[in-house]
């Protein structure tokens, strides 16, 4: 970002509100240590427009020149207002549901657990059958079909076991989270459900990036997955043959993305 003859890169440019009123355009500022350029967010018919009160700034962008205000309005941010609503950068308010439960309790189901070691999470290259994710594997496979079961289990994972099932109009997603218990016994620890509900909330982030892009990122991490483990195979149901066709078949899909969360000493 340039202006007045210095540059900084956009990062390190700081953000001021500068009203807080309920009405009237949104005023805030860019600013570095050398300068500051005050804008205005107003809303018409179809959108919201950001705009420079002065002389605009300009941002290095693929190698141009663009003035700021251009670049804004290209790439809108998301927008935090006050009643946890969010002004999305397509320009739609989200705002929270107040007339539903916080959770619906009937999505919950009561697991045995029978010769699992609580405290054992992953099931690794062995196969560990007394960890929770074997557990859940089995327990799953079990109670719904899949074309693709995977161990994604790993920095960065996408879920501990991602299972993909796909027809002749939908595919199906199924993101399994699962963690540990801290203790041997279950004990309704705020900490052990907090951990593997924070899990989930970072796994919603494939909701808006796209059923592909999740294919994509799968495919590639069971690539390097085998490479650290050549005598195992990350697929527990399926092959990389079937998720490579599904990937091919995926853009002309109905997509769905369910989310499972396995936590047995939060009982």
């Amino acid at each position: 970002m340039e202006e007045r003859g210095g540059s900084w890169a956009a990062p390190m440019s700081g953000f001021r509100v500068d009203d807080f009123a309920t009405e009237g355009p949104l005023l805030f500022a860019l600013l570095s240590s050398a300068w500051e350029v005050p804008y205005s967010a107003e809303f018409t018919d179809q959108e919201l427009t950001y705009s420079p009160l002065g002389e605009d700034a300009l941002v290095r962008y693929q190698r141009t020149l663009i003035p700021t205000a251009e670049w804004i309005n290209t790439h809108k941010p998301y927008l935090f207002f006050a009643g946890d609503r969010v002004l999305a950068p397509d320009d739609r308010l989200l705002a929270p549901r107040t007339d539903l439960p916080p959770f619906d309790l009937s999505l919950l189901s009561v697991l045995e657990w029978n010769g699992v070691d609580i405290q054992v999470e992953s099931m690794g290259p062995q196969r560990l059958a007394h960890s929770v994710q074997h557990y859940m594997s089995l327990h799953l496979s079990g109670q719904q079909h899949f074309d693709v079961l995977l161990d994604d289990d790993g920095v960065n994972e996408v879920a501990d076991l991602v299972g993909i099932c796909a027809d002749e109009t939908d595919i199906t997603i199924t993101l399994v989270h699962c963690k540990y218990s801290h203790e041997p016994t279950p004990g309704r620890r705020v900490a052990d459900l907090y951990e593997v509900c924070g899990q989930a909330v970072r796994g919603a982030k494939w909701r808006e990036y796209g059923v592909e892009a999740l294919l994509r990122t799968l495919y590639n991490r069971a690539v390097k997955w085998t490479a650290r483990n050549p005598r195992q195979s990350p697929y527990l149901f399926g092959s990389i043959d079937g998720l490579y066709r599904i990937r091919e078949r995926a853009p002309q899909l109905r997509p769905h993305i369910n989310t499972v969360i396995a936590q047995p000493g939060s009982a």
